[in-house]
């Protein structure tokens, strides 16, 4: 197998999925992955999946490329809903940034935090220099409550504070949670509400990131100011 082909599938094992724009732009230098992707496809090693907005489609590894590598069999499933808008934004925030970030599996972030002490959130590191940064990922939908976030995130920095393994991370300012949502608008208006019922112990950083709505679009413009540049 070729040394591309094992990156591009570990990569896809670790995000649950993944999407034509972000293999292009990690493995291909931005040029195009059509004949490596096909190959891919015809080999069975993974799955196209046509379930995003606007003709888009995602991969996945068939079920047994993921027993093959020891991936959980749930990430080889078709996703769909808030799972699916989950896995593309968290696939966005440490792939598609300018930022260097990979996400950590669970049991690493056990290993570092204390069995349990994850939320159940999905969780990536930021190279910065000769340190990390760890990030707590939190991505709202895009019609929920500002208010339950914001009670998420502040019972969250309490029961962080009070476990020992997370609070060293804390103090240093190593962790942070990182809240993703698909407008600037939205972001503004949690700044500000971050602001009012603050400070929280913990940093916390919002993103726009597009969500499945607008993804086809992000993408289009992405690739009309690649063409004009």
């Amino acid at each position: 197998m070729y040394e591309r082909d094992e990156k591009i599938l570990k990569h896809i094992g670790k995000y649950g999925l993944s999407i034509r724009a972000a293999i292009e732009m990690l493995f291909f230098d931005g040029a195009t992955c059509d004949h490596v992707i096909n190959r891919l496809l015809k080999e069975k090693r993974i799955i196209s999946s046509p379930s995003i907005p606007g003709g888009l489609c995602y991969y996945r590894l068939s079920l047994s490329e993921a027993r093959a590598r020891s991936v959980p069999e749930h990430r080889a499933r078709p996703k769909k809903g808030a799972a699916l808008r989950q896995a593309v934004q968290v696939l966005w925030f440490c792939c598609m940034s300018e930022m260097n970030r990979t996400r950590l599996e669970r049991k690493k972030v056990g290993e570092n935090f204390g069995s349990g002490n994850g939320s159940g959130k999905p969780h990536c590191a930021e190279a910065q220099g000769e340190q990390s940064m760890v990030y707590r990922i939190y991505a709202p939908g895009p019609n929920s409550r500002d208010e339950y976030l914001l009670k998420c995130l502040k019972s969250d920095t309490e029961k962080g504070m009070q476990r020992p393994e997370l609070r060293s991370w804390i103090e240093a300012k190593s962790f942070a949670f990182a809240v993703l949502v698909e407008t600037p608008e939205r972001k503004e208006r949690l700044k500000r509400l971050i602001s009012k019922t603050g400070p929280y112990a913990v940093r916390i950083q919002i993103e726009v990131v597009p969500g499945l709505s607008n993804l086809g679009a992000i993408l289009r413009k992405r690739d009309e100011e690649k063409t004009h540049a």
